[in-house]
């Protein structure tokens, strides 16, 4: 009966990674293998439970009559390592590719003259999907009233006239790697030999990130987040590119702004986490030098989201009632914002760390073959353009938010991107995405020197 249930564990848990969490590659599997996981939230486990491990054991006990149970378990575990893409893994660590080696710019800027403050704002799995169809989503329901309004009234880049945004390319699918890819214009793709994340282990330590630059600047920084920092990587990132002080649930609580034992869904919602990044952003802005907030939002997280006390249950699905609330709560903090003497003097970046991994949440509710990308805005940018309409991925981000602070971006490419507000072509303006994920998962030779 064991090598039955072990090979229906593998079978259900291999399909559920990709309903339940948008797996978007294998390598995002490897990742977070690599990565500490602490803080992870505990619903994961009760839902992995009961579509994973009570299946299993139900059928397990059914086919107890079968004869060859080792055979059958080879067979089941077969089927998820293609189900999980393992095998497709395995073929390209057998493959040499000089594509990255060829794109990729080490990052040069030449700095402005005026300094501008920079309040980048990551709404988790904010996409476009979910915009009104007639601005270019695919909801049938007002789910961004403001969101909509502040994009149509800003610069944003979309790939056609209505909004749209980036497309997600490999090493960029989950929230670590759409961070890095935004601030360093690469994937995060770790071999199966990279060393665990620890505290003092070199976190892609010949990479010049977005961090790194505004650190040379003399720019205070501080990143914000409503779980623990450490979870997936990013206090290993931030600490290590940027010198970023980190505002997590583990560093409030020690400032005694949260009780010891307060804990809601990842760590604590965001109605508390926009009401601590204002008292931040205003004592920095209080400062003598330019100052780089960063804050990551959680309550429309997979796979349900958050919805407290204070959201509106306007909706059926109780995802579309976070990514509302989410909404009014940027609104209220743009109008205050917009309020405060630094605000003329900061540019603001809102985009989407990365599209939903609410994989039930999405094909329930959307087209399966609508255009899926992240959500982008720039507020105050200190450069123009009139080609808006670009095809452009999370890579392309990096060169473009120092552009928009007024940084001069050498051969307007940094990392894997390309600087939105040049002629220059991206990377799948020039290359089909699908070929672009190919060549990314083969080895490389300049990717393993930034490690």
């Amino acid at each position: 009966m064991l090598w039955i249930f072990i090979g229906l564990i593998c079978v259900f848990s291999s399909k559920w990674a990709f309903s339940y969490f948008g797996c978007s590659c294998f390598e995002q599997i490897v990742y977070h293998i690599k990565v500490p996981l602490e803080g992870t939230n505990t619903q994961f486990i009760k839902d992995w439970i009961q579509k994973c491990g009570l299946p299993a054991l139900f059928l397990s006990i059914l086919l107890l009559w079968f004869p060859y149970p080792k055979i059958f378990f080879l067979i089941c575990l077969l089927y998820a390592a293609f189900k999980i893409e393992l095998i497709l893994y395995i073929f390209h660590q057998f493959q040499v590719s000089d594509f990255f080696d060829r794109h990729y710019q080490e990052v040069k800027v030449t700095p402005p003259e005026k300094k501008m403050n920079l309040i980048h704002i990551y709404l988790e799995s904010m996409e476009s999907t979910y915009a009104l169809k007639k601005e270019g989503g695919d909801s049938n329901q007002e789910l961004l009233p403001f969101l909509t309004k502040l994009t149509k009234n800003n610069l944003s880049f979309s790939q056609n006239e209505k909004i749209g945004g980036g497309k997600v390319l490999k090493g960029t699918g989950w929230t670590t790697g759409g961070l890095v890819g935004s601030e360093c214009g690469i994937p995060l793709l770790f071999p199966l030999n990279h060393p665990f994340c620890k505290e003092k282990i070199p976190f892609l330590k010949n990479v010049t990130s977005l961090g790194d630059i505004l650190e040379k600047e003399g720019y205070h920084q501080v990143f914000m987040i409503g779980s623990n920092a450490s979870f997936g990587g990013r206090r290993s990132f931030y600490q290590q590119h940027g010198y970023f002080e980190i505002k997590d649930i583990l560093a409030l609580k020690k400032e005694k702004k949260l009780d010891k034992n307060y804990h809601e869904f990842w760590g604590f919602e965001d109605d508390k986490l926009f009401g601590f990044a204002k008292e931040e952003v205003l004592k920095l802005s209080k400062e003598n030098h330019p100052f780089h907030f960063s804050m990551l939002t959680v309550d429309t997280h997979h796979p349900y989201g958050y919805q407290g006390k204070t959201c509106e249950q306007k909706f059926k699905e109780s995802v579309s009632n976070s990514i509302y609330h989410t909404d009014c709560l940027l609104k209220e903090f743009m109008d205050w914002c917009s309020k405060q003497d630094f605000y003329e003097n900061t540019v603001f970046v809102i985009q989407g760390d990365h599209t939903s991994m609410a994989a039930e949440y999405i094909s329930h509710t959307y087209d399966s073959s609508f255009d899926r990308r992240i959500w982008n805005v720039f507020i105050h940018s200190q450069k123009e353009t009139e080609n808006r309409e670009r095809n452009f991925s999370t890579f392309d981000l990096f060169p473009t938010i120092l552009s928009a602070m007024g940084f001069d971006v050498f051969n307007h490419r940094a990392g894997l991107g390309v600087d939105l507000f040049s002629n220059e072509k991206t990377l799948i303006e020039q290359v089909d995405s699908k070929k672009i994920n190919s060549e990314l998962s083969k080895r490389s030779k300049k990717y393993k020197e930034l490690l």
